[in-house]
């Protein structure tokens, strides 16, 4: 993303995603058009005095999100060493915060779109699946910091005690299986179904794009949203979906056509009012096996749109779906590698903010992953996250005064080949239960809230 704010150095990065992705990004900052949806505060960056511009305040705020540390301190001594600021400016970082916090949301949003329609633009068929678009969808939740705006957007968990828990925000994300970026994303707080942001974000789907997402999703209203808008989806099929299923055709063995019939019960609360839907719906439903060391074989059953037995075989499906686990993995990347699990915004418009830019980055990050994918065998899963972060963050930081664009350029050459080189191993038939061990503490958990305590302490 730095490279734009230089010049035309992504001219220089043509034969590489990358060169594509910033320039997207460059015209964001070029065309009033994509420009506006970035500023909230337009007088920010009009002040003759301001030290921050539009296009250094991002830069900081990239390099704070690819720091080890994540602090506007760490972000603002690299923009005064690189030279984006003045020799006599102040090392402190109130004009950076005030500049930060008049970026728009919305605007950075729709620049974490653009960035991975960019980056798909370079995908070839040899990365589509049949021919077809994929985008991996599911949720999660991220922490936020305990203050009063956060909690009246994105309360705690109702089992947490008050003043005890933390604010959560839901994330619901699509994803690309062909890059591993964010191609959307929708938010909420934990009294938002998954299922409601999900149908804000169907609208932006594609014809002939394809949906892979777990059990939650494969619901009869999504189905029919899906074939509706000319995507497809597959999903697994909920356990709740016992009655209701007319068998209309065998397809195969364990492949077979059938109808459902709408659900009985009341319309859910997430589903739009001026929705209506029709009482059957004809999909496919796909059973295989799976059996892994130390478990019990499990029948899983798919449920899907994609009717045509000949074009989208069993065995494909059943692949296709043991790759919806990749989104487990890009999901840790975003919130343990790259430390998002708990952002440090105090108010909700920042954190929408902070959460874009982290997935802006989080996207660049992809693009250099794809770019090293380029010039090696190996496939795309096969290379380290973790060494794309640490060493595309290196470069940016380094971008400043005086660089030489030859030099520049055949660093980034380099990390490319550094990343091909620097696999992760191979370690089938690896399983983890998900459970946490805590390191032990002198402190007990807290049981009240901080000011309660606080009080007991003066009055002890």
């Amino acid at each position: 993303m730095l490279v734009p704010f230089v010049g035309a150095l992504h001219r220089h990065l043509n034969s590489w995603s990358l060169g594509a992705v910033l320039q997207c990004l460059e015209r964001f900052l070029e065309e009033p058009a994509f420009r506006n949806t970035l500023i909230q505060k337009p007088s920010a960056f009009t002040r003759p005095q301001g030290l921050y511009s539009l296009p250094v305040t991002l830069k900081t705020f990239l390099i704070q999100c690819l720091a080890q540390d994540h602090s506007c301190r760490t972000a603002v001594a690299t923009a005064k060493d690189r030279g984006w600021l003045p020799p006599n400016a102040s090392p402190g970082t109130g004009a950076y915060c005030r500049a930060r916090d008049a970026l728009a949301a919305q605007g950075l949003q729709r620049a974490v779109e653009h960035t991975a329609q960019a980056l798909d633009a370079s995908v070839s068929d040899q990365h589509l699946w049949l021919g077809r678009q994929v985008h991996v969808v599911d949720g999660t939740g991220i922490a936020l910091p305990d203050t009063e705006a956060n909690q009246d957007d994105y309360p705690q968990p109702s089992e947490q005690k008050p003043g005890c828990g933390f604010p959560v925000l839901r994330l619901v994300a699509f994803m690309s299986l062909a890059t591993g970026a964010v191609s959307r994303y929708g938010i909420g707080n934990l009294h938002d179904h998954e299922q409601r942001l999900f149908q804000n974000l169907r609208a932006q789907l594609g014809i002939g794009e394809v949906v892979l997402g777990d059990r939650n999703f494969g619901t009869f209203a999504n189905l029919v949203w899906l074939k509706r808008q000319g995507a497809d989806g597959v999903f697994r099929r909920h356990q709740s979906r016992g009655s209701g299923v007319e068998t209309l055709k065998h397809l195969g063995q364990d492949d077979a056509l059938v109808r459902w019939r709408a659900p009985h019960h009341d319309r859910p609360p997430w589903l739009d009012a001026s929705v209506d839907l029709p009482q059957t719906i004809v999909v496919r439903e796909v059973r295989f096996q799976v059996t892994q060391p130390g478990f019990r074989t499990q029948s899983v059953t798919l449920v899907t749109t994609l009717l045509d037995a000949k074009a989208y075989p069993a065995w494909a499906l059943a692949e296709l779906y043991f790759k919806r686990w990749r989104m487990e993995l890009w999901l840790r990347d975003i919130k343990i590698t790259m430390g998002m699990e708990m952002l440090r915004t105090k108010t909700p418009a920042r954190v929408r903010v902070e959460l874009a830019m982290f997935l802006v980055a989080y996207n660049l990050i992809r693009t250099v992953l794809f770019d090293a994918a380029k010039v090696s065998e190996a496939r795309l899963e096969q290379l380290s996250f973790k060494s794309a972060l640490v060493r595309f963050g290196l470069w940016c930081a380094r971008l400043g005064h005086g660089i030489q664009v030859v030099a520049w350029l055949r660093e980034y050459a380099g990390i490319l080949s550094d990343l091909a080189r620097d696999l992760n191993p191979a370690r089938p038939g690896r399983y983890e239960p998900r459970v946490v061990k805590r390191r032990p503490k002198p402190f007990p958990r807290m049981q009240q809230p901080r000011r309660v305590l606080r009080e007991k302490l003066l009055t002890a």
